[in-house]
């Protein structure tokens, strides 16, 4: 199933679940196949070489928030079942969603086409709203388990030359 009928369908189930009141854990699995999806981009995103660093950087940035905000909506659902607890986590979900797509289908189409300095201002723009609302209901990782799983020396090695970048900016600037 392609990413963009997962979110589409996720919204329908969501969108029963907030008509029934109840936590339906089918989700997950949804779930589970756009978090891989993610994966795949982010991979994508750090091995592209055809790029300048900052913006596969900020394309990776994105799609990583994105898998890290769907890890914890699917933790969410799986602990309210567990919990039998009131579905605070439907209406969380319906509000992060939209987001998740639109970055979701952003990023990856940029994948097979020319990338504008507009599409970058305004995923740019769409990651610090993600963060905000992900933040606002309790979908947002921790800082702890934001950089939990991050490589180091990989991390390093692929965007060490952002710095370097940076830096030269900051010299001429």
């Amino acid at each position: 199933m392609e990413a963009n009928d997962s979110f589409a369908d996720l919204i329908e189930r969501l969108e029963r679940m907030e008509q029934l009141q109840k936590v339906d854990t089918s989700v997950v699995e949804i779930l589970d196949g756009l978090i891989r999806k993610c994966k795949e981009t982010e991979r994508f995103w750090i091995e592209s070489e055809n790029l300048p660093v900052d913006t596969s950087f900020l394309l990776y940035h994105s799609t990583r928030n994105s898998r890290l905000v769907l890890e914890k909506m699917k933790d969410r659902f799986i602990m309210a079942a567990k919990k039998g607890e009131n579905p605070h986590v439907i209406s969380d979900s319906m509000e992060v969603i939209p987001i998740l797509s639109e970055l979701y289908e952003a990023t990856s189409l940029l994948r097979e086409r020319p990338i504008a300095p507009e599409v970058l201002s305004f995923i740019s723009n769409r990651l610090k709203t993600l963060r905000n609302v992900a933040y606002k209901v309790s979908m947002l990782p921790s800082p702890e388990e934001e950089i939990a799983e991050v490589d180091r020396a990989k991390f390093k090695k692929h965007f060490g030359r952002f710095a370097e970048t940076l830096q030269a900016m900051l010299i001429e600037a």
